[in-house]
């Protein structure tokens, strides 16, 4: 079975806040699952392609974990 992450992993993984993966997901593609509002999630394979794309260059963003 896949491996999926929850919103709230994502934001602990990188230290940032709700509102930095909600706009990297608006901005820059992130492909988050929603299953509810409440319930949102992202497979492990998804995330590494995504920032494989980053880091190659595809979008202008840092994937270097920042403060809250």
């Amino acid at each position: 079975m896949e491996e999926r992450i929850s919103k709230q992993e994502l934001m602990k993984m990188y230290k940032v806040n709700r509102s930095t993966i909600e706009e990297w997901r608006r901005r820059f593609g992130l492909p988050i699952i929603e299953i509810s509002s409440h319930k949102k999630y992202i497979r492990r394979e998804d995330l590494m392609k995504w920032e494989n794309q980053m880091r190659d260059g595809l979008c202008e963003l840092s994937l270097t974990p920042t403060s809250v």
